[in-house]
């Protein structure tokens, strides 16, 4: 229900009076003051990277991975009959990716073209695109449907048959919500719309993304090598024919790993501990620098949001994104650093679950207990990161600290929580089903090339196109994904704030908002009057 017009805490698409956003009176600037926050949770972060730093002295200094490699004869000839076979295939993957290096290249070049293309698609044709879209995956899953009914058959099987009339009833399902929510599909359109004006405003975005991407596979790097090394440190080497000896191996609890005549190398299991401790590091990292690029991300298509004057123009410029970068490890390093430690805990502790299963795997009754856990933490896990992303969003925008930003941020969104979560699904199916076309252009294009040059149709090179392609639609799909819900909030607070005759958005866009609002309050208008 709406709210009434003379109340400027308004929710999205409020009245239907609430007039056009070319009746501009000055713009009212938006002014915040940054400073650190969550300071406690910085130095924590820190001691944890300083920590880690330290166990990968302590691992590259005593580890030795080649004892990991079985020694005795038996095991070298088993290795190397396997190791012959297993480099040939991949000597003969090498020789031919080497040949086909320069249609990878075409590939990858293809790839970044069709996803800027796909973006300015998506920003003229938003509309069309959206609902060819989703006609697509509807078409998809018909399909499937009876695929499976034909299968289930022709083999005389009902459960085959069963699971395509479940496709079918679900195809007529989706159609059915795609004709209710015609009206939020039209939201999540304009969303999209204004999204990529500030995108390509804003083009640096992209190299940010390419940094941090490049910073999370060099990190992988680090610390894949740091936990090898930190597996393979030996304790101490005993006879495995002394009976004593023995015993002191299964105590240990890890098997031997090297052997030179009568000795064997036992690995320091308290050492070994240390694994958690790393592991738990690697979820929290992993989890920052994913924070990192959404703040960078939120923080690029605010600032271009809240920067124009009544005509539309900004003063910002291709080089935007690395003033949001700089924040996001500057000022809100702390809030970053607080929020990704929840996703990062809650990660840690599904690892932990596994173990655990993995552990108890003959108690039937344990496996279902934590397996029924797993369930019920990764449904809060789910619900933490779409509640943080909107908390990373508002530390973008004001740099306020976390819980302050979440808070703020759920309270704007919360009187419009359909909305979002409509906006949020559709959104996320569309970009999902382009990634999936791009991977499958790229491959069809490189089938295409290699039959026309008269070379092999190697799938190794068909899959690595396709591979790349998606790779890079994800970061674009990304991109667009986080810009949208900037977009979302910047308009709630814009409406809220400004009031709806004094808005930095786009005046088509607004103009297109309210109408959509207008015929939704005069649905509910006459719902009303009828009841």
């Amino acid at each position: 229900m709406w709210a009434p017009e003379e109340d400027l805490k308004q929710p999205l698409l409020n009245g239907k009076d609430s007039g056009s956003s070319n009746g501009f009176s000055q713009q009212p600037k938006v002014k915040t003051e940054r400073k650190c926050n969550d300071i406690l949770f910085l130095i924590l972060f820190l001691g944890v990277i300083a920590g880690m730093g330290v166990v990968s002295g302590i691992a590259y200094k005593r580890g030795d991975p080649s004892i990991l490699l079985p020694q005795n004869e038996i095991a070298n000839h088993i290795k190397n009959s396997t190791e012959s076979f297993v480099i040939s295939k991949l000597e003969n993957a090498v020789a031919q990716m080497r040949k086909d290096k320069d249609i990878l290249i075409y590939s990858v070049i293809l790839a970044v073209v069709l996803g800027a293309v796909w973006i300015e698609l998506l920003k003229t044709f938003t509309r069309f695109f959206i609902y060819f879209t989703l006609c697509l995956g509807v078409a998809l899953v018909a399909v499937l449907g009876i695929l499976f009914v034909g299968l289930g058959r022709k083999e005389s099987s009902e459960s085959t048959q069963i699971v395509g009339f479940c496709l079918i009833a679900s195809t007529i399902l989706l159609i059915c919500v795609i004709v209710y929510l015609r009206k939020s599909i039209d939201l999540t359109c304009a969303m999209f719309t204004e999204t990529c004006r500030g995108v390509q405003r804003s083009p640096s975005v992209f190299i940010v993304a390419g940094i941090v991407v490049l910073a999370f596979v060099g990190f992988l790097a680090y610390w894949t090598s740091s936990f090898v090394y930190l597996f393979s440190i030996p304790g101490h080497t005993v006879n495995p024919f002394n009976e004593n000896s023995s015993a002191d191996i299964n105590l240990a609890g890890s098997g031997s790993a090297s052997q030179n005549g009568t000795t064997t190398s036992v690995f320091n299991t308290k050492i070994r501990n240390l694994m958690y401790f790393m592991i738990f590091g690697f979820c929290w990292v992993t989890a920052f620098i994913s924070a990192v690029f959404q703040h960078t991300v939120a923080g690029t298509v605010s600032h271009w949001y809240f920067s124009r004057n009544p005509s539309g123009e900004t003063d910002v410029g291709s080089s935007n994104a690395f003033g949001s970068l700089g924040k996001a490890l500057t000022t809100s390093l702390g809030s970053l650093a607080f929020g990704s430690l929840i996703i990062g805990f809650i990660e840690f502790m599904q690892f932990i679950l596994q173990v655990c299963k993995n552990t108890n795997s003959s108690n039937k009754l344990v496996v279902l207990v934590v397996s029924c856990i797993q369930c019920i933490v990764g449904c809060i896990e789910a619900i933490v990161r779409w509640i943080n992303k909107f908390g990373y969003i508002y530390v973008a925008m004001h740099g306020t600290s976390f819980c302050t930003s979440t808070r703020t941020c759920f309270d704007l969104i919360s009187r419009n929580m359909f909305s979002a979560i409509v906006m949020d699904f559709i959104g996320s199916f569309v970009l999902l089903l382009g990634k999936i076309l791009g991977s499958a252009a790229s491959a069809l294009f490189t089938t295409g090339l290699l039959y026309g040059l008269g070379r092999s149709l190697n799938p190794i090179t068909i899959g690595l196109s396709a591979l790349f392609a998606f790779c890079i639609f994800n970061l674009f799909t990304h991109i667009i994904g986080i810009g949208t819900d900037t977009i979302f909030v910047c308009y709630l607070e814009d409406l809220e704030t400004n009031g709806p005759n004094n808005l930095y958005i786009s005046p088509d866009l607004h103009d297109l908002l309210q109408e959509k609002a207008s015929k939704s309050n005069e649905g509910n208008n006459n719902k009303s009057s009828n009841v």
